[in-house]
C-alpha cells in the first residue's frame, strides 16, 4: 500500500510541473505522404462535424493534399475528393456559396485560382468557371460591403480588386488599386471600429506598407501616413490580433529586409504607435511567417513567428506578459533551436478540442509539422460564430469575454500571411477560472449580442440573435415599415418596403442558423415603392429569416412557412 501511494504521489508531482512544449505528432495522426519541401497550411472545418480540417502544398507547386480530421487521427481525402493534381500558394476555407458547410479556396503557384463548393461529405465541386473568378488571385475574405455574404480579395494583372459576392455563387469584380506598386500579404481589419473592413499589405521589395480604409461606400482612402504603419520595406510576414485586450486591433509585420519587425499598437483614434523596441518585439531578419496566439490560456496574446535561419534562431515564441512587453520562450517549448523551423507557411488550430492551440508548419528543414501543445495550463472557451444578418463566419466581429473584472477581446480574422491561415474559431485563454460572467458580440451588422454567465472549457456555438435592440451607432436599420402578407406563408408571399433613394438592394430568405435557403433580388434600383413576390413551396414549415438590404441599410424580417393541408 505504501509503495503504491508513494508511486502516485511521485506521479502527481510530476503531472503537475509537468513542462509545457509543443511535440511533432505529424505521423502519428495519420499526416504523411507529403513530398518537397512545405509552403501553404490551410485549416478549416468543411464537414460540419466540428473537427478542424487540414489543407498544405509544396514549394514545388506540384503538390497539394487535404486531410479530413476524424477525431483520433486524419484521413488523406486528396483524390476522393477530388482535389488531386493540385498545388497552392494560398489555402483558404470559409463559407462563401451560400450553404453551411465551409468551401475551399485555391490560389495556385501559377496564380490560377480555384473554388471548390463543399458537398459536405468530403467531397466538392469546382465551380471556378461558373463562378467568375478563374481570372482572380485570391490572398484574402472579408464582408467589404456589409449585405452579409463573405467577399474574396483579389491580386491579379498588377490590379487589387474586389470579388463581391452575389448570393449565387457568382462574384462581380470591383478594382480598387491599378497599378498595384508592389505586393505580398495582406490583411483585413475594422481598425477604427466604424463598420467598414479595412485592407493593410505587406510588399515584397523596397516599396512602403499600405493600409487602405474603407469609406464604406465602395471606394478606399490610402491613410498609411495618418495612421502611422509605414514600413518601408519588404515585411512578408503580417498578422493582426489585439494583444493589449483594448477592443482595437494591433499589427504585426515580420521583417524581410534589414529593418526590425515592427508591432504597431492601435492607439483607438484611428492612429498607431510603433512599440516594437519597449515591448521587446523587434524579432529577426528575413521573418517568413507570423502569428498571434494565446499559446498558454493566460488570456493574452503572444506573438510566434519563423525565419529564414535554420542555424540560429529559427522559431521565436514572445510571449506576452501582459504589461505591453514580451519574452523569448521558444527554445523552452521545443521549437527553437538548430535545424528547427524555416516555415514559409503555418496554421493555428485546437485540431483536437482539448483547448489548447496547436500548429501546423510548412517548410524547409521541418517540412510538414503538426506541433500538439501539450500540458498546457490554464483553462479556456471556444467560440464558433454563425451568422444570420452577417456573413456566415461572422468574419469582422469582435467577441469580449469578461470574468472577476477580466476582459479579453478577440476578433473573428482570417490570417494576414501569404501563406497562412488558421482556423475561423476564436480561443479565448480564461487563466484557470471555469466560467464567465459574460459574453458580448459585436456582430458586423450592428447588432450587438450579450450572453450572460457561461461554463468554461468548452466550445460555444453563438447564432447571430436578429431580435436583440443594441445596435452600434454607425449602422442604420431601415426606417421604412417592412411587411410581409401573409404572414404565416403557404405557397406564396409580397415583401414590401419604400426605397428612400437610388441604389443596390438585395433580398434574401434564410433559415435560422443563417443558411441561405433563396435570393430573391439583387440588383440596383431607382427611389421608390417596392414590391416583390416570393414563393416558399417545396420549403419545410418553420420560421426563417427575410434580410433586405438597400443601400448598406438592413432590416430582418421573421418569416413563417406552413403546409396548406
Amino acid at each position: 500500500m505504501k509503495a503504491a501511494l508513494s508511486f502516485l504521489i511521485v506521479l502527481l508531482v510530476v503531472n503537475l510541473t509537468a513542462q509545457q512544449s509543443f511535440q511533432n505528432v505529424a505521423p502519428a495522426m495519420g499526416i504523411t505522404g507529403m513530398t518537397g519541401l512545405g509552403h501553404a497550411v490551410g485549416w478549416g472545418d468543411i464537414d460540419g462535424d466540428g473537427d478542424p480540417d487540414l489543407g498544405i502544398s509544396n514549394q514545388e507547386g506540384d503538390g497539394f493534399w487535404f486531410f479530413r480530421n476524424v477525431g483520433d487521427h486524419f484521413t488523406n481525402i486528396t483524390a476522393s475528393a477530388g482535389l488531386g493534381g493540385l498545388g497552392a500558394n494560398k489555402i483558404i476555407i470559409a463559407e462563401v456559396t451560400g450553404d453551411e458547410y465551409n468551401d475551399l479556396i485555391l490560389r495556385t503557384r501559377s496564380s490560377t485560382q480555384y473554388l471548390f463548393e463543399s458537398n459536405g461529405d468530403g467531397t466538392f465541386n469546382d465551380i471556378t468557371a461558373s463562378s467568375g473568378i478563374a481570372n482572380a488571385a485570391v490572398y484574402n475574405i472579408a464582408d467589404f460591403d456589409n449585405d452579409g455574404l463573405t467577399d474574396l480579395l483579389s491580386v491579379a494583372g498588377n490590379n487589387l480588386s474586389i470579388l463581391y459576392n452575389n448570393g449565387d455563387k457568382t462574384f462581380s469584380s470591383a478594382e480598387v488599386i491599378s497599378p498595384l506598386p508592389d505586393f505580398w500579404g495582406v490583411t483585413v481589419l475594422d481598425y477604427d471600429r466604424d463598420g467598414n473592413m479595412d485592407i493593410y499589405w505587406t510588399t515584397y521589395g523596397d516599396n512602403p506598407n499600405t493600409l487602405l480604409k474603407n469609406n464604406g461606400d465602395g471606394t478606399f482612402t490610402d491613410v498609411t501616413a495618418q495612421a502611422g504603419v509605414e514600413y518601408p520595406q519588404g515585411g512578408h510576414a503580417l498578422d493582426v490580433g489585439d494583444f493589449n485586450n483594448d477592443g482595437f486591433v494591433d499589427i504585426y509585420v515580420g521583417s524581410y529586409s534589414d529593418l526590425t519587425c515592427k508591432l504597431f499598437k492601435n492607439n483607438g483614434d484611428g492612429t498607431f504607435e510603433d512599440i516594437s523596441v519597449s515591448s521587446g518585439t523587434t524579432g529577426h531578419n528575413d521573418t517568413r511567417t507570423t502569428a498571434f496566439t494565446d499559446y498558454n490560456n493566460d488570456g493574452w496574446l503572444d506573438i510566434f513567428s519563423s525565419h529564414h535561419d535554420f542555424y540560429s534562431y529559427s522559431n521565436t515564441m514572445l510571449k506576452n506578459n501582459g504589461n505591453g512587453t514580451f519574452t523569448e520562450v521558444a527554445p523552452s517549448l521545443g521549437i527553437s533551436g538548430e535545424f528547427i523551423g524555416d516555415y514559409f507557411g503555418q496554421g493555428w488550430a485546437d485540431y483536437n478540442q482539448d483547448g489548447a492551440m496547436d500548429f501546423f508548419a510548412a517548410g524547409h528543414i521541418d517540412k510538414y509539422n503538426l506541433f500538439k501543445n501539450t500540458n498546457c495550463p490554464g483553462t479556456y472557451l471556444m467560440v464558433d460564430l454563425k451568422g444570420i444578418v452577417s456573413n456566415p463566419n461572422g468574419i469582422g466581429a469582435q467577441v469580449d469575454v469578461w470574468f472577476s473584472g477580466v476582459h479579453i477581446s478577440r476578433n473573428m480574422l482570417p490570417s494576414g500571411g501569404f501563406h497562412d491561415f488558421s482556423n475561423l474559431r476564436l480561443h479565448f485563454g480564461i487563466n484557470g477560472v471555469y466560467s464567465v460572467d459574460s459574453i458580448t458580440v459585436f456582430w458586423p451588422s450592428g447588432i450587438v449580442q450579450k450572453l450572460g454567465q457561461t461554463f468554461g472549457n468548452q466550445l460555444v456555438t453563438i447564432t447571430e440573435d436578429t431580435t436583440t435592440t443594441g445596435i452600434h451607432p454607425e449602422v442604420i436599420v431601415c426606417p421604412a415599415p417592412l411587411t410581409v402578407k401573409p404572414n404565416p406563408v403557404f405557397r406564396k408571399a409580397t415583401v414590401s418596403f419604400y426605397q428612400e433613394k437610388a441604389g443596390k438592394v438585395t433580398l434574401s430568405l434564410s433559415d435560422t442558423q443563417g443558411r441561405l435557403v433563396k435570393s430573391i433580388y439583387n440588383g440596383y434600383l431607382n427611389r421608390g415603392a417596392r414590391e416583390f413576390n416570393f414563393n416558399v413551396e417545396g420549403l419545410p414549415a418553420g420560421l426563417y429569416l427575410l434580410k433586405v438590404k438597400v443601400n448598406g441599410r438592413i432590416q430582418v424580417k421573421r418569416v413563417i412557412v406552413q403546409n396548406d393541408h
